[in-house]
């Protein structure tokens, strides 16, 4: 069974799926698979027929924890601040919602509908209010919990809330020194401030290991997924299910630990050191489809490696062959993959797309103009009568990767260079040009064609299809070979080929 219906099976009742990221930088890959890991379990709940909300808390009221390598100096005045209160790096807008904005675009781009809630709002509007009540009322047996799960040690004096200092601004330095609700009184370490502040109010905030179980609380949350941090011995998620169950008498909602997104040959993504692709850049240079493909065909246990470049290419051809045999024109190996393409895709198709995408990167290689471009679309076995804003929109992604992600070996233009041929070479090209008299110009043709020409000069594919690139690339390596020729006008590649064995004749 696939991995999301799994965990929804046996629930009954209301579901309210929660996610959260911190809007403390860039929202990159990594992120994503927080986001779309609860999509996908809303989208499973709701095809249960289980009536469900699916929420994402914007923890804007979290303070900025250092100056980070893409913000300027200046923003050094403004650490412990938190984020909803900072101005953003460009324009007159907070902070928060100057990296909020790109990642809430790119949601709705992957067909993510979530209800977006500002924690900083949650406690301007008091829905926190209760829950800070509660905590500060039982904050000796929430130490005790501390201690006992993570190994905390932690004073007498404590107290589960950050006031926010009402004169510098801070929200980490402050230490309450009494609390009689709705007020906890405090004092400034930073600037020496004393003063009070309002729970029902974003005077302040919960800190996280009680501020998670208390938004379970105060929402209702029922089902949650989160990274494997949160899910060590002794982390948050530890502490948090006892802090639910024995302080707030609550149910922690049902888990779903999932392993990170790696980015190949880097490691962990971080906003924070500026090692990161975001998720808005993803959707430039990738179908919004594959983005959810990466973390829907993927259980959540298993960490994932994010390669921008060929393993992209491979991830799409990937996702089109799923899709055709979601369709029933291709088989598939994996026993799950209907529900994958159905939690991947971003519309209901009534047949696979025609084109797919590894020909668009090819052919835009090969034509830089419209109408020799749709000529050869026509050829591909496209049937429409002008390209439409979807296949406009690969067109214009393709683009984008090739000039940034693609590997060199993908990467050519034609050339009309001539050199020296061999005997051999001269020979199996005049073979080819031969065969092509009573053959169909198609890639399956030319395939068989050329492995013909292999099979019966017993030569190995390489020495064969070198010699087809560097007469028209140039290079040692390109495109799949019988996709690549029957993309072109045949007349072209006959007329090349002619070229270099008459000129080579005459040498």
């Amino acid at each position: 069974m696939y991995w999301a219906d799994a965990l929804v099976e046996n629930l009954n009742g209301t579901q309210l799926i929660s996610t959260g990221i911190s809007p403390s930088g860039p929202i990159h890959v990594g992120n994503m698979r927080e986001i779309l890991t609860g999509d996908i379990l809303y989208k499973a709940s709701l095809d249960k027929k289980l009536e469900s909300r699916f929420i994402y808390l914007c923890d804007d009221l979290d303070p900025l924890r250092k100056v980070y390598p893409f913000l300027d100096a200046s923003y050094s005045q403004y650490v412990g601040m938190p984020l909803s209160y900072i101005p953003a790096p460009e324009g007159d807008g907070k902070y928060s919602d100057y990296f909020l904005k790109p990642f809430l675009e790119t949601l709705k781009k992957i067909n993510v509908n979530v209800e977006v809630i500002s924690t900083t709002g949650l406690y301007r509007e008091g829905k926190l209010a209760e829950a800070i009540d509660i905590a500060m009322n039982h904050r000796e047996e929430i130490a005790k919990i501390m201690h006992d799960v993570a190994g905390y040690d932690i004073g007498p004096e404590w107290y589960p809330y950050e006031p926010r200092c009402s004169k510098c601004g801070k929200i980490n330095s402050s230490t309450v020194t009494k609390y009689e609700n709705p007020y906890a009184y405090y004092k400034c370490k930073a600037c020496g401030n004393e003063d009070k502040a309002d729970i029902r109010k974003d005077d302040g905030k919960m800190p996280w290991r009680v501020e998670w179980p208390a938004k379970w609380y105060a929402l209702g949350v029922t089902i949650e997924p989160f990274g494997k941090d949160h899910a060590a011995a002794g982390g948050s998620y530890d502490t948090g299910k006892e802090i639910a169950a024995k302080i707030f008498k609550i149910s922690p909602p049902v888990p779903l630990m999932y392993e990170r997104i790696l980015l190949k040959g880097v490691g962990v993504m971080h906003s924070s050191t500026g090692v990161a692709i975001t998720a808005s850049e993803v959707t430039t240079f990738a179908p919004p489809e594959i983005l959810r493909f990466l973390i829907a065909r993927n259980d959540p246990g298993r960490h994932i490696d994010f390669d921008p470049g060929m393993g992209l290419l491979n991830l799409i051809d990937d996702y089109e062959k799923m899709e055709r045999a979601y369709f029933g024109l291709d088989e598939s190996n994996n026993e799950n993959f209907k529900r994958i393409y159905e939690m991947s895709r971003i519309k209901i198709l009534d047949a696979p797309e025609k084109i797919n995408f590894r020909h668009i990167v090819t052919l835009i290689q090969i034509y830089r103009d419209d109408n020799s471009f749709f000529s050869a679309l026509k050829r591909s076995g496209y049937d429409k009568d002008q390209i439409d804003d979807y296949l406009k929109n690969e067109i214009v992604i393709a683009k984008y990767w090739l000039s940034k992600y693609a590997p060199e070996n993908i990467k050519f233009s034609l050339t009309d260079k001539q050199f020296l041929l061999t005997d051999d070479q001269r020979s199996i090209l005049q073979e080819f040009l031969d065969k092509l008299a009573s053959v169909e110009w198609t890639s399956d043709s030319i395939h068989t064609v050329i492995y013909d020409i292999i099979g019966d000069r017993k030569l190995t594919p390489k020495d064969v299809f070198t010699l087809f690139y560097r007469v028209f690339i140039d290079k040692d390596k390109g495109p799949r070979l019988g996709y690549f020729l029957s993309s072109m006008d045949k007349n072209y590649v006959v007329d090349r080929i002619k070229s270099l064995i008459q000129n080579d004749s005459t040498q």
